[in-house]
């Protein structure tokens, strides 16, 4: 398989910090049990492993394909990994796919947050193809 050039990967790894930075203090993933007035606001500590397994993957999977120069497979599993990790943003943004509390009706934009989703999943499937290719 052709190697990817190490900028690809360097580049992932820049993103996924960004990414990082944006996503863990958004959903107030540092602020200890216990300390926060409104502890139902705190993610599940379920998600809290996930986020740090598949931040942790995508970092230090781009820094071993850096170490032995990755193929096009290494370049594919951080880009997932990429879009797995900015899912919960992009989620945040969208409109809220839950129903309204008082009412337990649909919310008018719930389309939009659905189109939203897939196309992101096809964007993301599109940019796999294109580095399989």
């Amino acid at each position: 398989m052709d190697e990817v050039p190490v900028q690809y990967f360097q580049s992932i790894i820049a993103i996924q910090l960004a990414v990082t930075g944006a996503l863990l203090f958004q959903i107030r993933y540092f602020v200890p049990r216990g300390e926060s007035d409104d502890e139902d606001d705190l993610p599940d500590p379920r998600l809290r492993l996930a986020i740090a397994i598949v931040l942790g993957a995508t970092l230090f999977g781009s820094l071993e394909a850096i170490l032995h120069g990755g193929d096009r497979t290494a370049a594919a599993a951080v880009m997932i990994g990429l879009a797995i990790s900015l899912l919960p943003i992009l989620l945040r943004v969208l409109p809220p796919l839950r129903r309204v509390a008082a009412t337990s009706q649909r919310r008018p934009n719930v389309a939009v947050t659905i189109v939203g989703m897939v196309a992101f999943v096809i964007l993301v499937a599109g940019a796999v193809i294109l580095l399989q290719a």
